[in-house]
């Protein structure tokens, strides 16, 4: 048996980027997967989106903060646009920022929620909107670096000509210069793309492409996830018993692990594994071992200003095996702004995974509206994958 990917050994480290805490909350792209794309075809139920975007913008005017109401209206506008409702998303976007136009004088990060408002405006082809955005941006050096990183993605999508014109608006000269060239390669890239299409990929090796080849990898650091990979595979195909021995063996090798994110995943995908396997009682130990390495990995990554959703994953599991409570208690251990992504990504990813019944209860056990219509929003971004048709049955 071999596989059709190479195994992601570095998948669960931490981003190193420093960012901000302004930018914790918008940056992570709002989305849950790339699943969650616009697709009208195979869409699970346009009644059930609808009522659930439409209770999530009912709470989102019961929530106080003005900065956390933004947050709720920005991810409610992305997942109104992937539901085809481009008017109301527009509408959604301008209230969010209305929002930040009300924060208090002394707020230092204005400027910058606006940058990332039109940010993804523009990721989803409000150009307007996002040109609108980008005017009300009042500090002079944000102005500049917001125009450059909005003109950028206009590129991306292929609208070369309107993102040449927002050159004139950002003030340095080299950057100027630097984001006229960028578009240029942009342009080359996508000829030579469209030029390519057809050609096949130069083939690459895979540390983890069997069994076998886990039984020869030298560290535990790598052995490990590749066995809890292949363990996960054979649980998958029905194998339970061999599945078994593999996972004991990968939760065995994950106690050599040195590195704290690694060896949480490796056990939260041992636990994922057994449970795929029959073997409940084993899923739970192995979770309820990965619960504190996940914490003790996301506090320390925390301290290097790092990002890792290894809690997200845990959580996840727990809200699909029905803890809802102990889902709740993981996720309160974590900064706020972590949580709100969380909320919203572990709904989406339940439901992707056939537990919509499940995600339900989590969104519903949420007490503050802030909560509950993020979650409301990651459960709508799901259904509207066309892959959710036949997956969110019960």
């Amino acid at each position: 048996m071999r596989s059709n990917a190479t195994f992601p050994f570095h998948a669960p480290g931490a981003c190193g980027n420093k960012i901000r805490r302004a930018a914790l909350v918008l940056a992570p792209v709002l989305v849950c997967s790339s699943a969650c794309c616009i697709g009208r075809g195979e869409v699970q139920s346009d009644t059930e989106v609808r009522s659930l975007l439409t209770e999530a913008a009912r709470l989102s005017g019961q929530v106080e903060s003005l900065r956390d109401r933004m947050v709720v209206l920005v991810r409610l506008a992305l997942a109104t646009r992937k539901s085809g409702e481009s008017t109301t998303a527009k509408m959604n976007f301008d209230e969010a920022v209305e929002c930040v136009d009300g924060f208090p004088s002394q707020e230092h990060f204005a400027d910058f929620y606006r940058q990332s408002i039109a940010e993804a405006r523009m990721e989803v082809g409000d150009v307007e909107g996002a040109d609108r955005t980008l005017g009300r941006i009042k500090d002079d050096s944000q102005r500049s670096e917001a125009f450059r990183t909005v003109g950028l993605l206009q590129a991306r999508r292929g609208d070369f000509e309107g993102a040449i014109l927002k050159a004139p608006a950002i003030q340095n000269a080299e950057n100027r210069d630097e984001f006229l060239q960028s578009i240029s390669e942009m342009r080359l890239e996508a000829s030579n793309r469209r030029e390519s299409q057809g050609v096949d990929e130069w083939p690459h090796s895979d540390p983890c492409a069997d069994i076998a080849a886990a039984d020869g990898l030298d560290t535990p650091d790598e052995k490990a996830p590749c066995l809890a990979y292949w363990g996960n595979q054979l649980a998958t195909e029905g194998q339970t018993g061999t599945a078994l021995e593999i996972l004991r063996r990968a939760h065995k090798e994950s106690r050599l692990v040195v590195d704290l994110n690694l060896r949480a995943y490796t056990l939260e995908e041992v636990a994922r594994g057994q449970a795929r396997a029959g073997s409940m009682k084993e899923a739970s130990r192995s979770l309820a071992e990965a619960r504190p390495v996940a914490l003790a990995a996301y506090r320390k990554t925390k301290l290097k200003h790092g990002w890792t959703q290894i809690v997200q994953d845990l959580v996840q599991l727990e809200v699909e095996w029905g803890d809802i409570n102990g889902a709740s208690s993981t996720l309160e251990q974590v900064e706020d702004g972590d949580k709100m992504n969380a909320l919203q990504r572990v709904a989406c990813a339940v439901v992707e995974n056939g537990h919509k019944k499940e995600a339900l209860i989590w969104a519903t056990s949420q007490i503050s509206s802030r909560d509950r219509a993020l979650a409301l929003i990651g459960i709508a971004e799901a259904l509207l994958s066309p892959t959710q048709s036949t997956a969110v049955g019960h």
